[in-house]
């Protein structure tokens, strides 16, 4: 016999939402579980992975031509606005082998070029379709799936990085203009000074500027210590690398300096370049993150005071330095560049560096060239995001049935600790602490078998925030006992668990565990169940030592051929200990034979219930009585139901009073 719980609902569900529909599809294909985790990247040419992309799934076109701000900078708000704004994660698809402008994949005989972007269907919820059409009406370039298809993803973007625009040299308009051309809004940076950069800051960008270790030797430990990155262009790039104190020196990409941008404008630099960079200009690492744009971008370093670099002729481009534009000057490693990147001081551990030759991308070369350039600070951007994310893992089983609990783990690290967390579930399930790393989750009321999405978002001191999601089949099969409800109360130095059932089928007995904090459980006891029922009924458990912290109470039951499932948790807060003297439950005479009396004072008319439990928490029988409002003396009779023993008495009433004592029968 199959076995499920169903809790009796005063609604149903709420299947609006359409991700239940696409996941059942997902299901056709065996995908019962999915994790999105992805691993810092400590260099630009990780090999892409395969991967299966599913049927409603919105694939941006980075590769449209001619490129313009709508779209192809654009989409970098759309992916800021999806991740930041929706916690979606957008799969980056770069292939691993090509040539410049190269195709990464083909789908529906479109060649999609230049870093496609991806949400994947699973997370496309009514919501998010919106946003998608709004970022369509402003010019993003882009279509859903109609079918499955395995693309190249190079990594799947969860985060995005808290950046600082310096404000030094009072130039930091000029790449807030690049934030506004791609339609990021101005929450996304803040603007300051080096001087500033703590370890609430994953890139540092400079626009241009006249660096000095007396202003930027903060940038040393940035990189080293924090493994944060940087950005720079303009003659501040060939000022800063010559930035030295001792033996420390801001030598970045290069072994000991680059030529400074003007005779006599670097300090003590011996050595300078020509102004204008020398053609031929060729494109290298046309598989790199950063490289994923269309067509030319030297153009758009054509202006300004410094618009291509080159290291000393003492020296040369660190073994781990990139060059992604070089010039016709000079040659290998020495050569210049109008766009270089790579581990600061050739460390892959330490945060990584890149240049771009000239004043303003936005104004330098063609239009097409200032997309370009700016597509390659914004990669670089995203880049940093993937790396200096807070990392954040989860554990839950794979499939459940419906009501089912089980333990939700979460680990994060990485980022500035501590951490806040936020457990949700697609389709309405419940944790007992959301916002704890470990806590309880009960499957969702569904009425077909599904897929919940759980997440689990973390976030930072800093405002860092990254999100960890798992798919948990559910199963909606019929358990053996329909719960109704499952409730506790404390009242004086006692906490009585109070449940019913609508029916039940096989049931054997009822356990009752407690727990601190939700992790570790104790048996207190077991109440017999009824076998087979087809009517309302009520159970009670009584807790006779109650802890004095906040306690967990969690309810199962297990079939006659040894079967157990596991309910909802409840939470109890601690019980204050009751005085009885004040307020106590005369009971004559006790120790009894057949008959006993007891006092009960009301202030007002009600009932009451007398519940008499075993001395192991087992309820014994249960007996109501009306009372009035003042004093009333009520009898109680066994019947000769009882044997000789100890056992302990509680009385209820509407009203809240919870009175007990020991009761002795002869």
């Amino acid at each position: 016999m199959k076995k499920s719980i169903r809790i009796k609902l005063n609604q149903k569900p709420d299947f609006r939402f359409a991700i239940a529909t696409m996941f059942l599809f997902s299901v056709l294909f065996g995908i019962f579980s999915v994790f999105f985790q992805m691993a810092p990247i400590p260099e630009s040419n990780a090999n892409p992975a395969d991967e299966s992309i599913s049927s409603g799934s919105f694939i941006i076109n980075m590769g449209v031509s001619p490129q313009t701000n709508a779209n192809a900078l654009q989409p970098y708000g759309m992916i800021y606005d999806l991740i930041r704004n929706y916690d979606v994660p957008v799969k980056w698809a770069i292939k691993a082998s090509k040539v410049k402008d190269g195709t990464d994949f083909t789908y529906n005989s479109v060649s999609y070029k230049s870093g496609a972007f991806i949400v994947p269907a699973a997370f496309i919820s009514p919501t998010v379709a919106s946003r998608i059409s709004y970022w369509q009406s402003q010019g993003v370039s882009g279509s859903y799936t109609n079918s499955s298809l395995t693309v190249p993803v190079f990594t799947t973007l969860t985060s995005f990085p808290l950046v600082m625009i310096d404000s030094l040299s009072s130039n930091q308009n000029i790449i807030e203009t690049y934030y506004s051309n791609a339609s990021i809004p101005s929450s996304a940076y803040s603007i300051g000074t080096p001087a500033g950069l703590t370890q609430c800051f994953d890139v540092w960008t400079n626009p241009h500027g006249d660096p000095a270790w007396s202003t930027h030797n903060y940038l040393y430990n940035f990189v080293t210590v924090q493994k944060s990155w940087i950005w720079a262009q303009c003659h501040s790039v060939s000022m800063m690398e010559y930035c030295k104190s001792g033996s420390m020196q801001l030598n970045f990409l290069s072994s000991n300096g680059l030529k400074c941008w003007g005779s006599g404008k670097c300090g003590t630099n011996p050595e300078s370049h020509v102004k204008s960079a020398s053609s031929p200009f060729t494109y290298n690492n046309p598989t790199d993150p950063v490289m994923q744009f269309v067509g030319n971008a030297h153009g758009a370093s054509s202006a300004g005071s410094e618009q291509w670099y080159q290291p000393l002729s003492t020296g040369q481009w660190n073994a781990n330095t990139r060059r992604g534009i070089s010039t016709g000057s000079g040659s290998s490693p020495k050569e210049g560049t109008v766009l270089v990147y790579g581990p600061a001081f050739n460390d892959p551990s330490n945060g990584w560096v890149m240049y771009q030759g000239g004043h303003d991308l936005n104004a330098g070369g063609s239009a097409t060239e200032r997309v370009a350039a700016q597509r390659a600070y914004f990669n670089f951007i995203l880049l940093a995001g993937t790396y200096k994310k807070v990392n954040v893992t989860a554990s839950l089983p794979a499939s459940m049935n419906v009501g089912q609990t089980a333990t939700a783990s979460s680990v994060a690290n990485s980022g500035t600790p501590p951490y806040s967390y936020q457990w949700t579930s697609s389709l309405g399930g419940n944790f007992l602490n959301p916002n704890d790393s470990v806590t309880t989750y009960t499957a969702p009321a569904i009425l077909t078998d599904t897929v919940d999405v759980v997440k689990i978002k973390v976030t930072d001191q800093c405002g860092r925030a990254n999100f960890y999601y798992q798919f948990v089949n559910i199963g909606s099969s019929p358990l053996p006992v329909e719960l109704l409800n499952f409730s506790g109360s404390k009242k004086n130095d006692l906490v009585r668990l109070d449940w019913s059932t609508a029916s039940e089928i096989n049931n054997d007995y009822f356990s009752i565990e407690r727990s601190v904090k939700g992790e570790y459980w104790n048996l207190l006891g077991r109440v017999k169940g009824s076998g087979n029922s087809s009517m309302t009924l009520e159970y009670s458990f009584l807790d006779r030592e109650p802890l004095k912290e906040i306690t967990y109470y969690r309810l199962s039951q297990t079939d006659f051929d040894g079967s157990t499932r596991y309910f909802q948790t409840i939470r109890i807060n601690p019980a204050k200990k009751h005085d009885s003297k004040s307020n106590p439950l005369n009971i004559s005479p006790n120790p009894f034979s057949d008959v006993f009396s007891f006092e009960f004072n009301s202030e007002i008319n009600e009932s009451i219930d007398l519940t008499l439990f075993s001395t192991d928490g087992e309820l014994i029988l249960t007996k109501s009585y009306t009372v009035r409002k003042g004093s009333n003396k009520l009898f109680f009779s066994d019947q000769g139901s009882l044997e000789a023993g100890l056992y302990f008495i509680a009385v209820k009433s509407q009203s809240g009073i919870l009175l007990s004592s020991k009761l002795v029968k002869r």
